[in-house]
């Protein structure tokens, strides 16, 4: 008689650690009261609409590399970031999808005791992980960046940059849902 193993997939819920906390570009446009158009706090909102108006933008317009931070509160050990990201619906005339996958070149995660971090001092700072362009991961509808060692922290920030060798180096990276774990 020949038995067939089986298998059982428990499936674990795991508490957001962004929900709902407290949100930060470096780019001034956000400091503006009257400007709606991409808030950081849509990243962390609980909602995983990927429609354009609903979601975090970070561009490069004002800043040469934009940052967006969550302050998770207080010091947690970070394992790993889930980003819902933005796939073209919702596009209007000013930001297309062609643009969004053109110029973008990756997304760095970084976790710090430091709040409101411009990218020169991120890069001292313990970074979770990355990722880029190859193989279009980082145009998938939901990127997964596992921290390679547990990083303890209190802000978590993402970082974009460019496609260096483009003509054109403007570029934006959206995102509709940040779960931090």
């Amino acid at each position: 008689m020949y038995l067939m193993p089986s298998l059982c997939f428990v499936a674990l819920a795991v508490e957001n650690l962004a929900y709902h906390h407290n949100t930060w570009l470096n780019d001034k446009r956000h400091l503006w009261k009257d400007w709606k158009y991409g808030r950081a706090s849509l990243a962390v909102d609980g909602d995983s609409d990927a429609t354009l108006h609903r979601c975090a933008i970070l561009d490069n317009y004002f800043v040469e590399n934009p940052v967006w931070m969550v302050d998770l509160g207080k010091k947690h050990n970070i394992n790993g970031v889930v980003i819902a990201t933005w796939q073209g619906k919702g596009q209007d005339k000013t930001a297309t999808y062609r643009d969004y996958q053109t110029n973008l070149e990756k997304l760095t995660v970084y976790v710090s005791n430091k709040p409101r971090l411009e990218t020169a001092d991120l890069l001292a700072e313990g970074s979770c992980g990355q990722v880029n362009r190859n193989n279009d991961s980082l145009f998938q509808p939901r990127i997964h960046i596992q921290c390679q060692d547990d990083l303890r922290g209190r802000y978590l920030y993402i970082r974009a940059s460019a496609v260096a060798t483009r003509k054109s180096r403007l570029f934006f990276s959206v995102l509709c849902e940040v779960m931090v774990y």
